[in-house]
């Protein structure tokens, strides 16, 4: 894709949109925005619950489960240096290390039942206006039990850092989310809210001239 100038905010929502269309595997299955799963009416004794919201889960067909932390630039957000343009490295880092212990699972009152994370791997997803990874940050992205990703305007996206395997998996708890996906329909690309993303996602393309 050719670089753009940008028009309008490359805010989460377009981050999102443009992670699930242009870099998540076309044979996955993907979640947006995930918090809890919980309806009485189900008469279910468990549920998922998520401290951050989980902005995207990516579940392969070989069942590996990748989650992205995402961050987009915001509206009247100061650049806190000239590398970063509007995004400090640091931000996200405090929720993408919280994924490595989500979704909690309560069953029967347990509100972590397993003791451990359902993700193989997890993202840091960065808005960036060029493929810059300065020497500063490296040092502090090679620390993390994280992968890290650029984002760029026109939709292209850079792993600068592989995910290492999450220490904190619950072998259990995985095979507990991967029986119950169809609890999470609300999420989907089915669901209410990622018709917003991709609302927000394709104004956003349309009006960049990509």
């Amino acid at each position: 894709m050719k670089s753009v100038k940008l028009t309008k905010i490359f805010s989460e929502d377009v981050v999102s949109y443009a992670l699930y269309k242009c870099y998540v595997s076309k044979d996955s299955r993907v979640f947006f925005k995930i918090s809890h799963n919980i309806d009485i009416k189900t008469g279910r004794n468990w549920y998922y619950y998520c401290v951050p919201d989980v902005d995207l889960i990516e579940i392969r067909k070989d069942n590996t489960i990748i989650a992205y932390e995402l961050k987009g630039k915001r509206k009247g957000k100061k650049p806190e240096n000239k590398s970063s343009k509007g995004l400090a490295f640091y931000d996200g880092i405090g929720q993408a290390l919280a994924y490595l212990n989500l979704p909690y699972i309560s069953i029967l009152g347990a509100f972590n039942k397993f003791n451990g994370g359902v993700f193989d791997f997890v993202y840091l997803v960065y808005a960036r206006d060029e493929l810059e990874f300065p020497d500063y940050e490296k040092r502090i992205f090679d620390l993390l039990p994280t992968g890290v990703i650029l984002a760029l305007p026109n939709g292209e996206f850079k792993k600068v850092r592989e995910a290492p395997k999450n220490s904190l998996q619950s072998k259990e708890a995985k095979e507990h989310f991967l029986k119950n996906l169809d609890t999470l329909g609300k999420f989907s690309v089915d669901g209410k809210i990622f018709r917003k993303i991709k609302e927000r996602g394709e104004k956003y393309f349309l009006n960049s001239n990509l």
